[in-house]
């Protein structure tokens, strides 16, 4: 891990692998989030991650545990949804690098050529406290060309407010009206389709044993579906769920189809999210099974899907309980800032230090 103060440059990042428990690979970092804090660096909120088969998802900075010899290892799930920048938010390599600021002092025109990054020692948060840029127009000739290290409250023209939304962002706002809106808030646009699936005809050993093969998320781990074959999504008939609690109350060669809880509603492709989170809470469920006109089983819509859905936009910057530079604690547990959302326990902090083999995922 590194230590703190370490530091690195963002450009680093770009193309390295990322690695899941075990090893098990993920994808590879594709950029990396920032907020704009008032008066405060600009902090990384986490990476954006190129999952093959998904495209770009959000890792936070707090499932961030390791950078050693050029690779990122995060802990816990990931989820799959398709990541797009939320309001107050940028994407350093994307939306930073190579634009054109000014100097604060001089209204010099520099361009930004990377991002120093270092881990903030009292907050834990990783910020962007240095820009390193070239000299364009508007300065002395004999200085053009010419490289330089500058705090980054020397620069004028970064984005410390909220960038005017994409037609994308601004269909997805609460309230807001629109096909894609709709489509986005669905079972078939948040569902999983890796949840475990056995015939009827499997033993509950071989259903547990199939359980640790998937390795799945913990919301997934939770279950077994039972399908006619074929095994994969699309499935055969869908013919119920078995609980893994009640796997480990049976015996181990017990066939799991007297086991199916036929009771457990199960979802359509095109249940809106109210519905789905209706579903969720009345039945205690941890992921729901999505099922077609046909019966076959699609997939599965996990909790964690459908609260990424129903937070706050900017909840990925949110910093409750986390002490400032004067150690106050602005949203301490408890507390209420005016305007805001009732304060939450301290988050961990995001890319919390480690090794630093050449570059480097809270709330959204």
């Amino acid at each position: 891990m590194t230590a703190d103060g370490a530091r690195f440059f963002v450009s680093h990042l770009a193309g390295v692998p990322v690695f899941g428990p075990g090893g098990v690979p993920v994808g590879r970092v594709r950029d990396v989030v920032a907020t704009f804090p008032a008066g405060r660096p600009p902090r990384l909120a986490g990476l954006v991650v190129e999952v093959r088969g998904h495209g770009p998802v959000f890792v936070p900075g707090s499932r961030v545990t390791g950078l050693e010899s050029g690779q990122v290892t995060v802990s816990g799930a990931v989820s799959m949804r398709r990541f797009s920048p939320g309001p107050g938010e940028t994407l350093v390599l994307d939306g930073l690098l190579d634009r054109r600021v000014r100097l604060a002092d001089s209204g010099e025109e520099v361009t930004v050529l990377d991002v120093e990054v270092h881990r903030h020692p009292e907050r834990g948060q990783w910020e962007a406290d240095r820009i390193c840029a070239r000299r364009d127009r508007g300065g002395p000739a004999r200085h053009r060309g010419e490289a330089l290290t500058v705090h980054w409250s020397a620069v004028r023209g970064l984005p410390p407010g909220e960038p005017a939304p994409s037609p994308e962002q601004d269909r997805a706002r609460p309230g807001a009206e629109g096909e894609a809106s709709g489509q986005e808030r669905t079972a078939r646009a948040l569902m999983r389709t890796g949840p475990v699936v056995v015939p009827p005809e499997s033993t509950v050993a071989k259903a547990l044993a199939r359980i640790g093969e998937r390795e799945p998320i913990p919301a997934l781990a939770a279950q077994v579906y039972v399908c006619r074959p074929p095994g994969e999504p699309p499935t055969g008939r869908y013919l119920g769920t078995v609980a893994v609690q009640r796997l480990l109350r049976s015996a181990p060669d017990a066939p799991v189809a007297p086991l199916v809880d036929a009771e457990l509603p199960s979802l359509d492709a095109d249940t809106p999210l109210p519905a789905i989170s209706c579903c969720l809470a009345a039945y205690d469920l941890v992921a729901a099974p999505v099922v077609d006109g046909g019966g076959a089983l699609l997939g599965a819509v996990t909790v964690d899907a459908v609260l990424d859905h129903l937070l706050p936009d900017r909840w990925r910057e949110a910093e409750y309980g986390l002490p400032d530079s004067e150690g106050t604690r602005p949203g301490a547990a408890g507390a209420r800032p005016e305007g805001g959302p009732p304060g939450r326990p301290a988050p961990a902090a995001p890319f919390p230090a480690g090794p630093l083999g050449g570059r480097d995922e809270g709330d959204r």
